[in-house]
């Protein structure tokens, strides 16, 4: 065995088996508040290393790499846009914080179920919830697309083995491992971007092509990333839980002004394989093939900690709302594991399907409007949230179908509808209210 060899065996070993070891050692003496937002002191360099593996996922690689192939400006507009929603959590977290400590929250389901006094909180839990099992369904078929290619066992039992290994984990140690782990696997990540960034460093002449061409796509669609993909980093509910949970404000703020750079690097190293035209369907296949001579095996190492580190950081904020629930450790250890459970059986059913459940994560849009209403009115609108959440996703998923250009506007639309008998009605409330005053003098 070369050095090479046993260079991939042993960090692959460490990236598999490294945060389960390390949760079985520290996660004695792990309290509720520990398990399910950190007990709120998530120091900088875990808040810089969950900003750059919450952000960096599979879907940002297919994503960045195809939009990119098939028009440089859309997948230019791509990177920058998301960077530009990483500052922008900067610029928000005062408000997000001030908002979440009004209502002693931690999380953004929590928030909205709570400011509006949502009678059953699992009718908000539900719509969020959705998106992001299927973002994580995506990471976890990755991964197991991964060990299927590294060790030759079936889909079924690859996708097992998966999500055993990432659930095991988080359900020992929750987010505070969760928060911990990512330093080493973003340190994997930043090693793999700019092992990509080097190889690339002399510069191969890129293919002529017509900057500005949209390809098989249309104006709207451009329009929507830089009016919508901005909005959606703050949106995440990995995001705003790790804006929320930082120790105190200038960590948070200074975390995503650290990241934002180190994430944009990310997002133009693959924009660079796509308008060069060097990104392919086979992603595993596209990054070995980046790597410098003979470290492409490298990618499959950056590839598992992309992905581990995606998949707990979506499960565990769909968590925070147990803060007030009575649920013992192992209870809540138990519900992780059944989430984990359900992303697997979806991944079995719907196998390769999942990929195009990518397109989905503009339905982040639809978030927008119940957020604004929770900022914005003073009187908890508990239906209006429920039916714009629902209404917004399902609008979403079913223009992708139909029109992907302009897919992110019409969840916007449907999610903004239910607010609007609300607001006439506060209007008319208002105007009755006045009427009554000035009769009275």
């Amino acid at each position: 065995m070369n050095f090479v060899n046993a260079a991939h065996i042993i960090l692959i070993a460490l990236a598999v088996g490294g945060p389960i070891t390390y949760a079985l050692i520290s996660s004695r003496g792990t309290s509720r508040e520990d398990f399910i937002y950190n007990s709120g002191r998530t120091g900088l360099i875990a808040t810089v290393a969950g900003i750059i593996c919450g952000n960096i996922g599979v879907g940002t690689f297919i994503g960045i790499g195809l939009f990119s192939l098939a028009s440089p400006v859309i997948g230019l507009s791509i990177a920058f846009a998301y960077t530009l929603g990483l500052l922008l959590c900067a610029w928000l977290a005062p408000a997000l914080r001030r908002v979440s400590e009004r209502h002693g929250v931690h999380g953004l389901i929590d928030l909205l179920a709570v400011a509006h006094k949502v009678r059953s909180p699992v009718l908000v839990w539900i719509p969020v919830a959705f998106v992001f099992l299927l973002r994580a369904a995506v990471q976890l078929l990755a991964l197991s697309a991964l060990f299927q290619a590294l060790t030759g066992i079936s889909f079924d039992w690859s996708v097992m083995a998966a999500a055993a290994i990432t659930g095991g984990y988080t359900a020992i140690g929750g987010y505070r491992i969760a928060v911990r782990t990512d330093i080493f696997q973003a340190g994997l990540i930043l090693l793999g971007i700019i092992a990509i960034a080097s190889a690339a460093m002399p510069g191969p002449k890129l293919p002529a092509r017509d900057f500005l061409d949209l390809g098989p796509y249309r104006w709207p669609l451009l329009i929507g990333i830089w009016a919508f993909i901005p909005v959606s980093a703050v949106l995440a509910v990995d995001n705003w839980q790790r804006v929320v949970t930082a120790r105190d404000l200038n960590t948070a703020r200074t975390g995503y002004f650290i990241a934002a750079p180190l994430c944009l690097l990310c997002y133009l190293s693959i924009a660079f394989l796509g308008i060069s035209q060097k990104f392919s369907g086979d992603l595993t296949q596209t990054l070995r093939s980046a790597m410098p001579a003979d470290f492409g095996w490298f990618a499959d190492v950056m590839l598992i900690a992309v992905i581990m580190s995606t998949v707990d950081t979506f499960i565990m904020p769909l968590m925070s709302g147990l803060e007030r629930s009575r649920l013992s450790m192992r209870r809540l250890q138990f519900l992780v594991l059944a989430l984990f459970a359900v992303l697997a059986l979806a991944a079995i059913l719907l196998g390769d399907l999942l990929e195009g459940i990518i397109a989905a994560f503009s339905a982040l849009v639809a978030f927008l409007p119940a957020v604004l209403a929770t900022f914005a009115s003073k009187t908890p609108r508990p239906r209006s949230v429920i039916l714009s959440l629902n209404a917004g996703i399902v609008a979403t998923l079913v223009f992708i179908a139909v029109d992907i250009n302009t897919a992110a506007f019409a969840g916007l639309i449907f999610a903004a509808l239910p607010f609007g008998p609300a607001f006439l009605s506060g209007k008319l409330r208002l105007k009755k209210r006045d009427g009554a005053a000035a009769r009275q003098e």
